[in-house]
């Protein structure tokens, strides 16, 4: 019987991401892996990165918020300003059209199979969302996030979205690090449930996963983004592998 793995936040970083994999003894055959989402964006290997993980059968992600502004992208050809310079948006733009000249059918196949990952996972024994859970959410919204067909384009800013939602994530964090609690717009209390709750989107401050009991929370946007590293965890013993 194999293992449900994760994978934090990729953005791009298709050697971390083989690092880890390796690492973990990652078997296609037998493990489930599952991610947080923001496959794309700052690094510059968004087209690797992006048809590994297609061909990976088994694969359980719900979508990011820099997925969705490539999805965008990709649907209608508008370049959004903040994606391209604030979010790394222009790094995975010239990887698809200048360093590997992706025509517009391959193009659309990666639209396409962006738009069929789901903002949210509820399972027997996890919850897996990008960002976090926006307040007054219930399982059942959650489920429905996880049911519903998202359009070709959405709202880019979506922030009560759980693909941008923090304020969960950051409310724990508080917790252990009270000087982030400034950063809090809605100081969420632990959500009612007693599965396992995974998420990304956030990078903790230490390049550590963050696991806090009381909110049944594991956040692994450990800062592959920028200069921190990539974390893999097993779901259920919670044991990790970075790079």
């Amino acid at each position: 019987m194999g293992r449900n793995l994760i994978v934090g936040d990729i953005h791009s970083r298709y050697t971390k991401l083989m690092a880890v994999l390796e690492k973990s003894g990652y078997d296609p055959a037998s493990d489930v892996l599952y991610s947080v989402g923001d496959f794309c964006d700052r690094g510059k290997d968004a087209v690797m990165t992006l048809r590994f993980l297609m061909g990976i059968g088994n694969l359980r992600a719900v979508i990011g918020n820099h997925d969705i502004l490539l999805q965008n992208w990709l649907y209608t050809g508008e370049r959004d300003a903040v994606w391209r310079h604030n979010l790394g948006g222009s790094k995975t733009v010239k990887d698809i059209l200048y360093r590997n000249h992706l025509d517009k059918q391959a193009q659309f196949d990666i639209a396409r199979w962006l738009r069929r990952i789901p903002l949210a996972r509820v399972e027997e024994r996890y919850i897996i969302v990008h960002g976090g859970i926006p307040h007054g959410r219930t399982i059942d919204d959650l489920v429905e996030y996880q049911n519903a067909e998202r359009p070709s384009y959405t709202d880019p800013f979506a922030y009560d979205s759980p693909a941008w939602e923090r304020n969960y994530m950051l409310s724990a964090y508080a917790e252990e690090q009270p000087e982030v609690s400034g950063e809090i717009s809605i100081n969420a209390g632990p959500f009612d449930t007693d599965r396992m709750i995974f998420v990304g989107h956030t990078p903790t401050l230490d390049g550590k996963p963050f696991i806090s009991e009381r909110y049944h929370l594991v956040a692994l946007d450990t800062g592959a983004g920028f200069s921190g590293p990539f974390t893999l965890m097993d779901m259920d013993t919670l044991e990790y592998w970075q790079a």
